[in-house]
């Protein structure tokens, strides 16, 4: 499965992020919010119908990465989207950084958080990333209610109180099964948990384990060997698919079917055989065998599996023809949203730091403006299929469960209204505003 893509603009460079200097006065330290606040209103005027003078903005470095051209589109369709920037405020700096966090307000209603970096001699601009806007006073089931009108054939959606006292604060299809794509390596990771699996144990790769991307583990020589923990972190953070694929080949197929009740999921008859991505890659380019597969029950279905173990992986675009969606309803791996809270909350209560944190090291969307304490993250998606699922700490210490997904047979998901109809989600609920 691809690892869903979860930013609007990314544009980070390897420059220092604070100042050389190891004792500075209080005069320093504010001419540098002060240096950076100029820089934030300078980006904030070329959002808008026709950028000018983008060299005045920004360090010549920066324009190795990203071009002026290029830079300009981006500025343009800011604004087509949220309007010109009447306001910017400091979000939050650190005292002899030279990055700081801000909010772009726009007479269109929205906020845009921008992270912006400036070197130290010109106070010119090396790094920018701009999160996805957010409207200032839309509540949760303003928000909520734009994710139900999307498009899709199916869309479910939960948002729950996970500590204190319990609650569904909002939902909409939250017991239904929806495909969730790579989001299944939750299951994966929750039996390494479950079953103590040292996380020092040491696993090598095998033909039969490798997989397509995404990842980079399928790059790698036969016999090269990993720890569990190094595995498990790729296939949550990166989602790779030849991680998983090592960790069930590892655990058992069946076994990883047998937990499924275990941690909560309502439909494990629909995730027997639990699929190997390799097996999904492989039944997905054979139009026929994928056909049979659907119409076989179980029994068979695992003697299709042995019959294509030593079939050669298949080129992306004969599994995704056009790019589009295949056999979602019949060859994925399916959960409710009440169901991925549930494992959610499994590790919450478990409180493994070591699962803890490979959730957490990549959070899918901006937790920064939400001010979550945590933020562990896994999604998943594929033509047809989009999923994104989080486990939240709150600034006030409540725990929170947002467990979304959409899915349609017929076309591909907006992935950038998606991300902006979720992000406006996640900041209501990181505000506590129900």
């Amino acid at each position: 499965m691809r690892n869903i893509k979860i930013l609007l603009i990314i544009l980070s460079f390897n420059f220092s992020l604070f100042s050389q200097e190891k004792d500075p006065g209080e005069s320093q330290k504010s001419a540098e919010l002060k240096k950076l606040t100029v820089a934030a209103w300078k980006i904030s005027s070329r959002i808008s119908p026709d950028p000018q003078k983008l060299n005045y903005v920004f360090d010549k470095s920066f324009f190795n990465y990203v071009s002026k051209e290029k830079m300009s589109e981006i500025f343009k369709k800011l604004y087509e989207e949220n309007g010109s920037v009447l306001s910017v405020s400091t979000a939050s700096y650190k005292e002899g950084s030279l990055t700081a966090d801000f909010f772009f307000y726009t007479e269109k209603g929205f906020v845009i958080p921008a992270t912006v970096t400036v070197e130290s001699t010109k106070w010119k601009v090396t790094g920018l990333f701009f999160r996805p806007a957010f409207k200032k006073t839309e509540s949760i089931s303003e928000s909520s209610s734009s994710f139900e009108k999307m498009p899709y054939q199916f869309n479910s959606i939960l948002v729950k109180r996970l500590s204190g006292l319990e609650d569904n604060l909002y939902s909409k299809n939250e017991t239904k099964p929806a495909a969730i794509g790579s989001a299944f390596k939750l299951y994966i990771l929750a039996w390494l948990v479950e079953n103590q699996t040292p996380w020092d144990k040491i696993l090598k790769l095998k033909p039969q384990n490798r997989s397509l991307p995404s990842g980079r583990i399928h790059n790698f020589q036969d016999g090269s060997p990993f720890t569990v923990l190094s595995l498990a972190q790729a296939m949550i953070s990166e989602s790779d698919n030849t991680a998983a694929d090592m960790l069930i080949d590892f655990i058992g197929r069946e076994k990883l079917e047998e937990s499924l009740s275990l941690f909560k999921n309502s439909f494990a008859s629909l995730n027997k055989p639990f699929l190997k991505t390799s097996e999904m890659f492989k039944l997905k380019a054979d139009p026929q065998l994928a056909a049979r597969y659907a119409l076989s029950d179980l029994k068979t279905r695992r003697k299709i599996l042995k019959e294509i173990e030593k079939r050669p992986l298949p080129s992306v675009s004969s599994v995704y023809p056009n790019n589009k969606a295949s056999y979602i309803v019949s060859i994925e791996w399916f959960a409710s949203a009440e169901d991925i809270c549930s494992l959610m909350d499994y590790f919450r209560k478990k409180n493994n730091p070591q699962a803890k944190t490979i959730l957490s090291l990549n959070p899918g969307l901006d937790v920064k403006t939400g001010g979550f304490k945590y933020a562990g993250y896994k999604g998943g998606g594929e033509p047809g299929v989009i999923s994104m699922n989080w486990l939240l700490e709150a600034k006030s210490g409540t725990w929170y469960c947002v467990s979304s997904a959409s899915n349609d047979e017929n076309i591909n998901i907006n992935s950038e209204e998606y991300f902006k109809t979720v992000q406006n989600i996640l900041n209501q609920v990181g505000a506590e505003t129900f």
